[in-house]
C-alpha cells in the first residue's frame, strides 16, 4: 500500500505521536538502531536526538521521500525489511512502531530481525494486538456481505502469548510484553472515520462500485459505538514488546 504523506502527517499523525512512548524503552546503551517502518521520519529523528546512529527504512517510497525532506541529515532507505540486504549483526536495536501488523510472514520477519541484530541486541516494537479495530472491522465486513463480498483482514493482530511464543522460538528472551486498549481520537470531526477507513481499508474500497455508499452506511452503523459527541474514537488495542536476542 502506498501512502499519502500529507494525509498521514495531518490526519493520522496519532500513529507516530502515540509511538513516542515507545522511545522510553530504548536501552541506554543503544548505539546503532534500525527503525522499521519509519514513515515520515518523526520517531527516527527522536531516536537520533538521543545520540543514536539510526537508519530508517520504509516500504513506501512516498514516506521515504517525505522523511528525507523533513530530516535531510538522517539516513533513510526505501525497501521491504523482509527482502532488504542488511549486514549481519549491523544493529544493536531494532525499533518499530505500528508496522508489524502489516507484515504477513512473521516467521521470516523474526528471522530477519535476528540476522541484523548483534548478539544481545534488542527488539522494541508496538503494533496492533488481538482485538484491534474489531468493532470497525466487523461493521465493514457486514457492509461488504450485503454486497455479496467477503472481507478478509490483511492484518496480523496477535495475542501476547502467540507473539511471545514466536519470538521465543526464534531465540529471543522476552523482557516485557503486554497488550492494552488505546481508544484513538480520529481527527476531522464527522469525516474522521471516513478518512481513516479510506486510508487503512483502501484496497477493499478500491474494489467497490460505490465506496461512498458503503462509507455512508458504515458511519450510521458505527455511530452508537464510536462517535463521541464531536469526534470518532477508533477501538484500538496494542501489543508492546521488548525482547533480547540470545542466540
Amino acid at each position: 500500500m502506498e501512502w499519502n504523506t500529507e494525509t498521514y502527517d495531518h490526519k493520522h499523525d496519532f500513529v507516530f505521536k502515540y509511538g513516542e512512548k515507545l522511545l522510553d524503552y530504548l536501552p541506554a546503551h543503544s548505539n546503532k538502531v534500525l527503525d522499521v517502518g519509519c514513515g515520515t521520519g518523526e520517531l527516527t529523528a527522536q531516536i537520533a536526538a538521543k545520540g543514536c546512529e539510526v537508519k530508517g527504512i520504509d516500504q513506501s517510497n512516498n514516506m521515504i521521500q517525505k522523511a528525507r525532506l523533513n530530516f535531510p541529515k538522517l539516513d533513510f532507505v526505501q525497501g521491504d525489511i523482509l527482502n532488504m540486504s542488511l549486514e549481519k549483526g549491523e544493529f544493536d536495536t531494532v525499533f518499530s512502531n505500528a508496522v508489524f501488523h502489516w507484515i504477513k510472514d512473521q516467521q521470516k520477519l523474526a528471522e530477519k530481525i535476528q540476522q541484523v541484530l548483534q548478539p544481545g541486541g534488542y527488539l522494541i516494537c508496538e503494533f496492533g494486538a488481538q482485538g484491534n479495530i474489531n468493532i470497525i472491522s466487523q461493521a465493514f465486513s457486514a457492509e461488504l456481505k450485503l454486497l455479496g463480498k467477503t472481507y478478509r483482514s490483511p492484518f496480523y493482530f496477535p495475542s501476547v502469548s502467540a507473539y511471545t511464543t514466536l519470538l521465543s522460538q526464534n531465540n529471543f528472551e522476552i523482557v516485557t510484553a503486554d497488550a492494552f486498549s488505546r481508544p484513538t481520537f480520529l481527527k476531522g470531526g464527522y469525516s474522521g472515520l471516513r478518512n481513516w477507513v479510506q486510508q487503512f481499508f483502501a484496497a477493499d474500497l478500491a474494489k467497490l462500485d460505490d465506496a461512498t455508499m458503503v462509507l455512508d452506511h458504515l458511519e450510521e452503523r458505527l455511530k452508537s459505538d464510536l462517535w463521541k459527541e464531536d469526534h470518532w474514537e477508533a477501538d484500538y488495542r496494542r501489543i508492546r514488546v521488548v525482547a533480547k536476542s540470545v542466540r
